[in-house]
């Protein structure tokens, strides 16, 4: 069986652009980064890093870390409650993921798909996907350990040239390679376990099966998805370049003159730029997913929902 990668880009963009009831999942998948589609606010953006240094979030950092200065207990606490804010962002993007591969399957099934059904398939099938997500993300912190002890190693001694380029590329192409496979496991494990209601270690089970059955189908999926993203990072570097001069621009102004109006302002449009960037972003996620979706129906017709999709499946223990 071979798949037209371009129709289903092309099936893919029109679903995202006809049905309005994806937009708002599309925007928390983007704010929240879920998957390897993801373009996530919070790590990549140049808007919460700040355009200049006086922008909200460095004033709140540096002041952070000048009233946590070896306060060990501040710091504990600090970063307890940065993996428990991490930990809420991640599973609200994958419930928001969730939904969008529901439905999606549903408008692919002839359906005409609903918030609220595409609510419901988030609700019974979240869990399972939020410890998929997790898994994926520890399997890319362990294959950046042997990188991280590689250049620490590298610092307390004298490598030369040729050992340190050499472990460089092989160590970064090692986890290019592993990081490709494991997001195109994580897209196909997900659509198993949301569309097909299995479990989390069948669900990746059956993604290699369907990887190695369907390899040059999936591999130009996988392109496409990677067109699909590097013209959303395109589209957000305009965006950070319209936005980048107005908000510099008042950034320094209420800095300088200490104006709690204007320090306000400046909060409020950072907010807005942010919501923006996230709209603008998870156009571009959403329609990465629905392609990975409308794919697996294409490979997996059994998958594809009755009416009522998100009841015709229950969990499989």
């Amino acid at each position: 069986m071979q798949t037209d990668g371009f129709e289903i880009m092309k099936r893919a963009w029109l679903y995202v652009r006809r049905n309005r009831f994806l937009w708002p999942y599309a925007f928390f998948i983007a704010l929240a980064g879920v998957g390897p589609q993801g373009f996530s606010l919070w790590a990549q953006s140049p808007i919460p890093r700040g355009l200049t240094g006086y922008s909200p979030i460095h004033q709140i950092g540096a002041r952070v870390t000048d009233f946590a200065h070896n306060n060990w207990l501040f710091w504990a606490i600090f970063i307890a409650a940065g993996i428990v804010v991490g930990l809420v962002v991640v599973a609200v993007g994958s419930f928001a993921q969730v939904a969008a591969i529901g439905g999606v399957a549903e408008i692919e099934a002839g359906g005409e798909g609903g918030f609220g059904e595409a609510f419901r398939w988030g609700r019974d099938h979240f869990w399972r996907y939020l410890v998929l997500v997790l898994a994926y993300i520890v399997v890319l912190a362990l294959v950046a350990v042997p990188s991280l002890v590689f250049w620490w190693s590298l610092g307390n001694r004298d490598g030369g040239f040729f050992f340190p380029c050499a472990g460089g590329l092989l160590l970064g192409a090692g986890f290019i390679a592993v990081s490709i496979l494991a997001s195109i496991m994580l897209e196909l494990s997900g659509r198993f376990l949301v569309l097909e209601g299995r479990g989390v270690l069948e669900s990746v089970r059956m993604a290699g099966i369907l990887i190695k059955d369907f390899y040059r189908d999936v591999l130009i999926a996988w392109l496409y998805v990677v067109v699909v993203t590097l013209v959303g990072v395109f589209a957000m570097a305009m965006l950070i370049a319209i936005l980048g001069s107005p908000l510099s621009w008042l950034f320094t102004v209420a800095n300088r003159h200490h104006n709690g109006f204007l320090i306000a302002l400046s909060m409020l449009a950072f907010l807005v730029a942010w919501a923006l960037a996230a709209a603008l972003s998870g156009v571009f996620a959403i329609t990465a997913s629905a392609i990975w979706t409308i794919l697996f129906v294409e490979l997996e017709p059994d998958a594809l929902p009755a009416s009522g999709g998100a009841a015709l499946f229950t969990p499989s223990t």
